[in-house]
């Protein structure tokens, strides 16, 4: 083979070798099973119908506590309100967020889930947590240590 049929023949594999990856990326996104979009009162509505199901969940915080079970690791629990109900939800380990921020979870939708010897019905075991705007703070409320 001549120099340039080696420099076409690398080119090819190559080439090839990217759409494969492509594709197998493509069909891997694809293949996922598709996150749902809700709201608080089609999940509290049904919840037998959503057990199990991957949500997205957007509303402000209520009640944000990081109890230690003494058995097991500590959590965040929290209410979400989206002004059609309020969710229950549980992350795991210590999440930044307080009372009134705006946040959006990731997760799935339990009817019945134990946690820390506690049982809790219409939850969401949230994978993902991430604040989209903090609580306003009022006139006057201190940064820091002064």
């Amino acid at each position: 083979m001549s120099g340039r049929a080696v420099r076409r023949f690398t080119s090819l594999i190559l080439r090839a070798t990217a759409v494969a990856a492509a594709v197998t990326l493509g069909l891997g996104v694809a293949c996922q099973k598709p996150r749902n979009v809700t709201t608080a009162r089609q999940l509290l509505e049904a919840p037998a119908m959503h057990a199990g199901e991957q949500v997205v969940l957007t509303g402000l915080v209520r009640d944000p506590r990081v109890p230690t079970p003494p058995e097991g690791n500590s959590y965040t629990s929290f209410t979400v309100i989206d002004g059609t109900g309020r969710v229950g939800i549980i992350a795991w380990g210590t999440q930044e967020v307080a009372a009134n921020d705006l946040v959006e979870v990731r997760g799935v939708f339990h009817d019945r889930i134990v946690v820390g010897g506690e049982s809790m019905h219409d939850v969401v075991e949230a994978k993902f947590v991430r604040v989209l705007r903090r609580a306003p703070q009022p006139p006057g409320t201190p940064v820091g240590p002064p």
